[in-house]
């Protein structure tokens, strides 16, 4: 399907941003010098670029929706969507797409006459009403909502006319060997040639005033292929990787080169290109922490009300004789992984009804837990371990006072976990301790963990050691190889944008506001980003 070139005059001066989920930074500028990406490189050099902050430190799942309504997690509420704890209950339940308390900035451009053209971002769903159209859930990495649209039957015309992403509905899994790979390979090159094809189709159902869309390719890349890129990661293979060259970066290149389409087409156009967060080595400690919790005296202290609690545990225990760990909570499903198959797991999720299959699944992560007895216990995360206080007037059996017992606690959690120490270097395994508290203010502050303990990604973490509590050991059972870091990245080019200028100190919540100045739409007062007025013209 070719895209139809937009003369100049059109009445918009549209602005089109295309988010690359999880695109490292560094790799985007480091291929971009050196040739690989020339569409992004063309618009680095007329317009200007800036590393982001971003919440990816508190989890990925807090990335798009911290974007997308231009506030930070204590507003919108969401940090783990998929594995989230039900604020109230020691429940762990799955956070979809309406449930986050804040709307997208979209909606006030819609609401402000201007058409819209928003096309699978993740956590969203199709907006009843909205001048313009929408497609959700397509081939976002993780989705938080059905396929659908709005209008209703626009997402059935794309599926007849471009099909699916040939990821969807696709239950992760490691890769073992080269033909897994390479099939992975192609089917993120087919998904970005049909995003192509969709946008070209979405983009020629115009006029419209502003067109958003993501590439999640990306996103998949960094966590199943990261290794290959990576020579010093643990898991590198040389023969593999040179079987293997350059996946990563032909991953960026195909869709650069849908990128050039773009360009191409609307060539008054204002561009903006993001990526929330970036990628590194996935070296975790967060499958040691509940048993540092343990010995530290702060999980899992029995109570006479617990009988039943220890009785299903006890029964899991026997269970985790037959797997290579016997620790349960957070990494409770990826253990099961490795003792059910994907495709097994993949039917199942077909079968079973989608809000069953995820209220079952995520049972598991809290049967026989102790936390309604722990002053403090671990909730799932996918990088930084996750710490929730066992709070009076907040959990449903809190044994922590509010004010200076929660204080004290949090002090004492902070000094011993940036104490811990990776035995296989010798040096510090945490990179900071954040409480969360002290990071942001907002109403749903609550629904997130108190802290947020960030390792050192200098080394795998299969111990952590501190006098008081000797040594933790075990291995992480996560397939992915590569985890998400703290760092973004914006370019921007048009008529509106300065010109060979990068800019330092953006966020990841500062393009919301951004986009609704730079089309004259009012910004909501509760708004947590400011205006990038640096590369405004």
């Amino acid at each position: 399907m070719k895209m139809t070139k937009q003369s100049g005059d059109m009445k918009r001066n549209p602005i089109i941003l295309i988010g690359l989920d999880s695109a490292d930074p560094d790799l985007i500028l480091k291929w971009s010098s050196e040739g690989h990406l020339p569409a992004i490189s063309s618009l680095i050099k007329r317009g200007c670029w800036g590393k982001l902050n971003s919440t990816a430190d508190i989890s990925s799942g807090s990335l798009w929706p911290t974007f997308f309504t231009g506030t930070s997690p204590a507003k919108h509420g969401c940090y783990f969507g998929h594995m989230q704890l039900k604020s109230g209950t020691y429940r762990i339940y799955k956070r979809d797409a309406d449930q986050i308390k804040r709307k997208p900035f979209w909606l006030w451009l819609s609401q402000a006459g201007k058409t819209v053209a928003i096309c699978d971002i993740p956590q969203t769903y199709p907006i009843e009403g909205l001048n313009g159209f929408q497609i959700t859930g397509w081939g976002v990495e993780s989705p938080h909502w059905k396929l659908s649209s709005w209008p209703p039957e626009l997402i059935g015309d794309v599926i007849s006319r471009i099909g699916t992403h040939p990821l969807w509905r696709w239950y992760q899994t490691k890769r073992e060997n080269i033909s897994e790979y390479e099939d992975l390979y192609e089917k993120l090159i087919l998904g970005i040639e049909r995003k192509g094809l969709i946008t070209s189709y979405l983009l020629e159902r115009g006029p419209w005033d502003f067109f958003l869309m993501m590439y999640s390719e990306p996103h998949w890349a960094g966590h199943l292929l990261w290794h290959l890129l990576d020579v010093k990661h643990s898991a590198h293979n040389h023969e593999t990787a040179m079987g293997l060259k350059d996946v990563i970066r032909n991953i960026y290149a195909s869709i650069d080169s849908n990128v050039s389409k773009l360009i191409e087409a609307f060539p008054d156009a204002t561009f903006l290109i993001f990526s929330p967060a970036g990628i590194e080595n996935n070296y975790s400690g967060i499958h040691l922490l509940p048993e540092v919790l343990k010995r530290l005296g702060i999980m899992g202290k029995n109570s006479k009300d617990g009988h039943r609690f220890r009785r299903i545990s006890v029964a899991l225990e026997k269970i985790s004789l037959l797997m290579p760990h016997k620790r349960w909570g957070p990494y409770t499903l990826k253990k099961l992984e490795g003792f059910i198959p994907a495709e097994v797991i993949a039917v199942a999720k077909r079968i079973v009804p989608e809000k069953l299959w995820a209220n079952m699944a995520r049972r598991l992560l809290t049967l026989g837990n102790e936390w309604r007895w722990s002053r403090a216990f671990c909730v799932p995360n996918d990088f930084s371990g996750a710490i929730r206080i066992n709070l009076k007037g907040r959990e449903p059996n809190g044994i922590v006072e509010q004010g200076e017992e929660y204080d004290k606690l949090c002090d004492e959690l902070i000094k011993e976990l940036n104490s811990l120490v990776n035995p296989a270097t010798g040096r510090k395994a945490v990179s900071e301790v954040l409480r969360v508290d002290k990071l942001f203010q907002g109403e749903n502050l609550w629904d997130l963990p108190d802290l947020l303990v960030v390792w050192k990604r200098d080394a795998p973490i299969k111990a952590l050691f501190l006098p008081r509590i000797g040594t933790v050991t075990g291995d992480i059972p996560d397939k992915r190889m590569g985890a998400h870091k703290a760092e973004g990245i914006l370019i921007a080019a048009g008529r509106q944008i300065n010109s060979s200028k990068t800019f330092e100190g953006g966020h990841i919540m500062d393009i919301a506001p951004t986009i609704l100045d730079l089309m004259g739409c009012p910004i909501p007062q509760d708004m947590d980003g400011k205006v990038l007025t640096d590369i405004i013209y």
